[in-house]
């Protein structure tokens, strides 16, 4: 071992190795060449050593590597300061953001460019439903993108990089380049990619159960009368705090359901034998895609065509995706050619998961259980009559549901369904004035209509439903909407070389129009009909609809210089002026300049060890606007009484608004040596966003609740590494490793005069998230434990641990102290292995199901013996409870503290007793490391497809999520979460996570 490192060690500093007598493979790298041409800003390639400012490229082939639902999912760990956060639901969104956060309370994703034609990613999910209430979560719309037609991505991270793109980019860009039809001597060629998935739960992401106790809440599960001279449980209770497991026979919910096996009979006190694991299935994914492509030296085409269909582990969910795409040129002179994209995408999806807290089986199971319902005799009791029977019955007379209803008829009945149907166009023209100036002309449109419905069948546990504001006890919702953004852009382009400086100039314009409608209705007071979802079917009058109609134009007008001298030094300025309608008439208008420059000092050193270096530096200073709707004040249509009623809208416009600001600063250094075998890039930058427009809290004596302003600061600061390293490469193995790593931080550093912070979200569990004046954007609040003034806890008189009376103690920051990739990849002759690790250290998330679960017993922490070797569960008399590690107040100096004695009560429910610990208790580190993908692939070589119609065939296996490695959360994923957005940190009820092994065929023809 020792003689293999050092022979590798010697490799890399030489530049040169061989094992035994291997063939050296050689390396004919040139120093221009390194860092190749990149797609840039409106679709312009540029070389990279040019670029001021940072950018890292991911190939088509890495995009599409795993197959997914999502492709933002195989971005995780493989860029620098872009943070993926692949939640758990199924179908659902993906949080981007790169380098930290730019608005406290406004969007945060990343934009996404599509042939420089930027596209909608909007995110429809519920404000119920991204601050942790009952809701589903539709998705991110970048997810249609076909991963097949990926060709390149390159993110472009900081403000300089996105200048010319406007206000959409502040939060950096990701721009996407497509596969092109090319010149064919014969024939069509034909790829075709396919594969298939299996999912399973990882089990490290699901909860452990107790098996010692059942159903109860007060330490015993039988009500104080007998049935029938035999215990009964009490079915209403909806935890595990009840009567050890000891195998009498008791009356339990099955002998009170008509048609049920059990029914009139005693059953066994004992836990179950199949627990809430087995309601889940084994989920598949099978992906089909075939592209065509061909031209001549006039015309190219690609033409494709793919198909998702997955199903999820939930039962009764499924998602059919079709994506259908083409892109064509045709060249009518030599200086005019006309390109078109195009890309129709239809999903149909059925079952998505319920999120957050209220009418979600995950937090049923992860928060409200009893450890005694076997699910197969629920799923039974279902089919045998498809009524809501569940465990969770009202009392012997009325076995209607009390809280929970029966999961298998909450997904077979209460499910919901959504079709989303996307066009996007991209077509321009290209005109070659003299062999220095282009003209183009472009015009891109990307629109969807998504229709969503919702079902509460009759029978089922009322809950808050659709538009009303009171608990429905069954009902129907329907929303329709419709999005498009159209972009008309003029650009004129002048290349030129004039000795030994290089000019790259443009000059463009840009109109951006975004449309958004939605019509959002729902029954009231339930279904007259059971089974009918139409909105007519209502018992009482249908709430009023809620309809949105907005547009927004932004004129954009700019331009760009570029200088480069012999190859090493360029300097670069841009300027744009935008004017927008959503900003008063007096404001509108906005410009912002960058400014970068590299020096590619490699070229004044003559070492044959350092084969590229640059020094790069950039700043930029860029506006934004804001939604539509905030200039004029309105009034809210009401339900009526006798006449029709109208209502001041609780916001306060504002007419004197003024465009939000950011500036940019970055600097960084790119050095490859020994003919690329080594590299990195390193980045450090600096972020400044002020005058945010954001809604603020007034005094109500105003007649309004909130005003919006301009005020806020955010101050992002971090380093960015990307690294790699070629140990090996001859002519049959090359070994490549590549790393990436990130430390953004983004604090509050200012807000309204008297305003010291604001909430970005309140939620269940007495906590919330939150933008403090000073600290951490993100923070989490709660109530904290009371300590000594030597840090111990706390412990009162009942042996629990006090709590702070206020609830705006800080509990840490759901950002992350640093997050990184390490990638492997090893080639040996027609053979290809790679895996890669993710990671993710610090940041905080709060888990409500371990916050409810403490008190319902469900988890094995709740059960085990005591330092006496008693059962924690007896009572205090019978030598159970636990004596808490902290401190107590001294009985004879009240003064003064010493260690806790006193014994805490197990033997109920802390929510009965009145014992729970503050939320603090339940904020976690969510620091992980996950393996995160392995692939292997083996392509057959010529010799064997020399006979055939194949030019080339390649199989593999690709895992994803194989392995948690580490992490601090109990029985849940520290990914997972509600949706995208601002609010993170927390979790209530998340799916589990799967792991993913699929099966993949490529084939060229």
């Amino acid at each position: 071992m020792k003689k293999l490192t050092m022979g590798v060690l010697a490799s890399v500093l030489s530049s040169s190795f061989a094992i035994a007598q291997v063939q050296q493979k050689n390396d004919t790298v040139r120093t221009q060449d390194i860092e190749g041409v990149v797609v840039t800003a409106l679709g312009i390639k540029r070389e990279k050593k040019s670029l001021g400012y940072s950018s890292q490229e991911v190939n088509g082939e890495e995009a599409n590597k795993a197959p997914t639902t999502n492709f933002l999912n195989n971005l995780s760990g493989k860029v620098a300061g872009l943070e993926i956060k692949q939640g758990t639901n199924f179908g659902g969104s993906i949080n981007v953001v790169l380098r930290g956060f730019k608005s406290l309370k406004g969007n945060n994703q990343a934009l996404f460019v599509v042939d420089g034609i930027p596209i909608l990613n909007s995110n429809l999910n519920s404000t119920d439903q991204v601050t942790g209430r009952a809701g589903y979560d539709y998705g991110n719309t970048a997810s249609d993108i076909n991963p097949n037609d990926i060709e390149s991505i390159n993110v472009l991270k900081g403000a300089a990089a996105t200048a010319l793109y406007g206000s959409r980019a502040q939060n950096g860009a990701i721009i996407i380049t497509t596969k092109k039809g090319s010149k064919r001597k014969k024939g069509i060629g034909v790829e075709f990619n396919s594969s298939f998935t299996v999912s399973s739960i990882d089990k490290e992401t699901f909860p452990e159960y107790q098996t010692e106790y059942g159903q109860g809440y007060t330490g015993t599960s039988f009500s104080s009368t007998l049935y029938q001279g035999s215990p009964r449980v009490v079915f209403g209770n909806d935890a595990s705090y009840g009567s050890p497991y000891n195998g009498q026979l008791v009356w339990q919910y099955g002998a009170f359901i008509p048609g049920s096996p059990t029914f009139g009979q005693r059953t066994p006190w004992r836990v179950a034998e199949n627990g809430p694991i087995e309601f889940f299935n084994v989920g598949t994914n099978t992906v089909n895609n075939i592209s065509l492509n061909g031209g001549n030296d006039v015309a190219t085409y690609r033409f494709s065509y793919g198909n998702t269909y997955a199903n999820d582990i939930m039962p009764n969910s499924r998602l059919n995706k079709n994506n259908f795409a083409g892109n064509a040129s045709y060249k009518f002179t030599d200086k005019l050619t006309a390109n078109l994209y195009t890309n129709f995408v239809t999903q149909r999806t059925q079952g998505r998961n319920s999120t957050g807290y209220g009418d979600n089986i995950m937090a049923n199971f992860r928060q409200w259980w009893a450890t005694n319902v076997d699910l197969k005799e629920q799923e039974a009791l279902y089919n045998m009559s498809r009524q809501n029977y569940t465990w969770n019955m009202r009392s012997l007379t009325n076995i209607a549901p009390q809280y929970w209803d029966n999961p298998y008829f909450k997904v077979y009945e209460n499910y919901q369904s959504d079709a989303r149907d996307r066009l996007a166009i991209n077509a321009s023209l290209n005109y070659d004035l003299t062999p220095d100036i282009n003209l183009l002309a472009r015009v891109g449109r990307d629109g969807y209509t998504m229709k969503v419905e919702e079902r509460r069948a009759v029978g089922s546990v009322a809950a808050i439903f659709g538009l009303n504001d009171v608990d429905q006890p069954s009902g129907y919702a329907l929303s329709n909407y419709n999005a498009s953004e159209t972009n008309y852009d003029f650009i004129a382009t002048y290349k030129k070389n004039l000795g030994e400086f290089n000019i790259n100039a443009l000059l463009g314009t840009n109109l951006n129009i975004q449309s958004f409608e939605s019509n959002q209705q729902s029954t009231s007071g339930g279904l007259y009909i059971p089974g009918l979802y139409t909105i007519s079917n209502s018992v009482s009058a249908p709430s009023l609809p809620v309809i949105v109609s907005t547009e927004k134009r932004i004129f954009g007008a700019f331009a760009q210089a570029s200088v480069g001298y012999k190859g090493t030094y360029y300097v670069e300025g841009t300027v744009r002026r935008d004017q927008s309608s959503t900003l008063p008439d007096s404001n509108n208008v906005y410009w912002y300049p960058s400014v970068s420059g590299s020096f590619v000092f490699s070229n004044l050193i003559n070492q044959s060890w350092l084969s590229f270096g640059k020094l790069r530096a950039a700043y930029a200073l860029v506006g934004s606007d804001t939604n539509a709707d905030n200039i004029r004040d309105r009034y809210i249509a009401q339900n009526p009484f006798t006449s029709p009623m109208y209502a001041s809208s609780t916001l306060a416009r504002n007419q004197a608004i003024k465009p939000q600001r950011l500036n940019n600063i970055e600097l960084g250094l790119n050095m490859e040596f020994f003919k690329n075998r080594i590299g990195f890039d390193v980045s450090w930058y600096r972020n400044r966003a002020f005058d945010q427009i954001l809604e603020l809290p007034v005094t109500t004596s105003s007649g309004f609740s909130n005003r919006v302003a301009n005020t806020g600061t955010l101050e992002t600061k971090g380093f960015e590494i990307s690294g790699h390293i070629m140990p090996i490469k001859t002519t049959d193995f090359t070994w490549d490793i590549n790393v990436n790593w990130a430390n953004p931080n983004t604090k509050v550093t200012e807000l309204a005069p008297g305003i010291e912070n604001l909430q970005l979200g309140s939620l269940q569990g007495g906590v919330s998230i939150n933008a403090p004046l000073g600290y951490d954007y993100g923070t989490i609040w709660g109530a904290d434990f009371v300590y000594s003034p030597d840090g111990q806890k706390i412990v009162g008189s009942n042996g629990a641990y006090l709590s702070t009376d206020s609830s705006d103690n800080n509990l840490g920051s759901f950002q992350a102290k640093w997050m990184g990739g390490l990638r492997n990849s090893l080639t040996f002759k027609d053979f290809s292995l790679s895996f890669l690790l993710d990671f993710r250290q610090g940041g905080k998330v709060f888990s409500l199901d371990q916050y409810y679960g403490y008190g319902t017993g469900i988890y094995p922490d709740s059960v085990g013996l005591n330092d006496l070797g008693n059962p924690v569960r007896n009572t205090l008399a019978n030598g159970g409870g636990v004596i808490l590690p902290g401190v107590m107040v001294d009985p004879t100096n009240p003064n003064n503290f010493v260690a806790n004695t006193i014994r805490l009560d197990r033997s109920q429910s802390s929510q009965v007793l009145g014992t729970d610990p503050p939320p603090a208790a339940f904020v976690y580190d969510a620091s992980f490391v996950k393996l995160r993908e392995v692939a292997i692939s083996y392509k057959l070589p010529d010799s064997l497809l020399g006979s055939t119609f194949l030019r080339d065939l390649t199989v593999g296996l690709v895992g994803t999520n194989l392995w948690i490695i580490h992490k601090n959360l109990p029985f849940a994923d520290p990914e997972a979460g509600l949706s995208s957005g601002n609010i993170q940190g927390y979790q209530s009820g998340p799916m589990p996570t799967t792991r993913n092994i699929a099966f993949t065929l490529k084939a060229n023809f």
